[in-house]
């Protein structure tokens, strides 16, 4: 009789085991994504950008402009945190406080290790910056671009110098899609949003004439990928949800105020909770800081793994 208590203790024993082991594969796990152009390794302080990155309660970040006299700073600051750290060429940077354990095929990212059972790839670009193409449209001179007339023009601009990094990206974006698990991409595209410059936008006065973009349409259409802002708040003429610039007084020409920096996402194992604007103690970011480093605002999104 003492064996088969034994023989049946231990069968509810191994169902309370799988039991547990199953809870722990369904538990959700939040997790804060953000996007942080750091303005040349740290802007107007390297101390405020640390600021930003631990008070932020940010978990993954895709840092641009990483690099202050050949020094990684944001790897730096990492390291100073505790976090993890993946430099890739000499302005990009991911920072997790999750360890890293793979790059994908072109190394625009990386596979990070949320728990046992979730696991989320990452990826984060800086796109060319000149030409930019919201100046030319608007009849700014800069970095020896041609000024536009039409969306045409525009867009043709763009897809010639942003698009095989894009299209590079996307690459790796669908082959780590394979495996199944969700999916960031972070950016400073220095291109706005197809979602953005539309006819209701023109009419509103913030943007000259209506243009699909070609690099984040390309990551909408051809990557699956979904812009977490715009989800979280769909009227781009109520939230234009501007990143560039905080600093419009230090050009000498009438700035041309834009969303440039995304956080976007893929994957089915995945919900949107919000996403937030990061910069200055002002009306135009929802969390802001005293002292904010950088000529670019930050966004973060806030997700649920299942």
């Amino acid at each position: 009789m003492l064996n088969i208590y034994k023989v049946l203790l231990s069968i509810s024993l191994i169902f309370l085991v799988c039991a547990c082991k199953n809870n722990q594969s369904t538990a959700p796990v939040e997790l804060k994504v953000m996007s942080f152009n750091i303005w040349v390794g740290g802007g107007k302080s390297i101390d405020a950008t640390g600021k930003v990155f631990a008070e932020s309660k940010a978990d993954i970040i895709g840092v641009q402009e990483s690099t202050r006299n050949d020094k990684n700073i944001a790897a730096q600051l990492a390291d100073s945190l505790g976090w993890h750290s993946y430099v890739y060429g000499q302005s990009t940077a991911i920072i997790s406080k999750y360890p890293i354990v793979d790059t994908s095929a072109n190394k625009h990212g990386v596979k990070i290790k949320i728990d046992e059972t979730h696991f989320v790839w990452m990826f984060n670009i800086h796109l060319m910056y000149c030409p930019y193409e919201p100046y030319q449209l608007n009849g700014i001179e800069y970095c020896g671009g041609p000024i536009l007339q039409t969306a045409e023009q525009a867009v043709a601009s763009a897809t010639a110098t942003r698009s095989k990094e894009v299209e590079s990206t996307i690459a790796d974006i669908l082959e780590v899609g394979k495996e199944g698990f969700p999916i960031f991409l972070t950016g400073d595209f220095n291109e706005p949003s197809c979602l953005d410059w539309t006819v209701k936008a023109v009419e509103a006065g913030l943007c000259k004439t209506a243009v699909e973009w070609p690099s984040t349409k390309a990551f909408l259409n051809k990557g699956g990928m979904k812009d977490s802002y715009r989800i979280s708040y769909p009227d781009e003429v109520k939230n234009p949800g501007h990143t560039w610039t905080p600093l419009p007084e230090t050009t000498a020409y009438k700035e041309v105020l834009d969303r440039i920096d995304f956080v976007l996402f893929s994957g089915e194992k995945i919900e949107l909770k919000n996403s937030v604007i990061l910069g200055e103690e002002s009306s135009k970011s929802d969390v802001g800081f005293k002292d904010y480093p950088s000529d670019h605002r930050a966004v973060m999104s806030t997700f649920m793994l299942k």
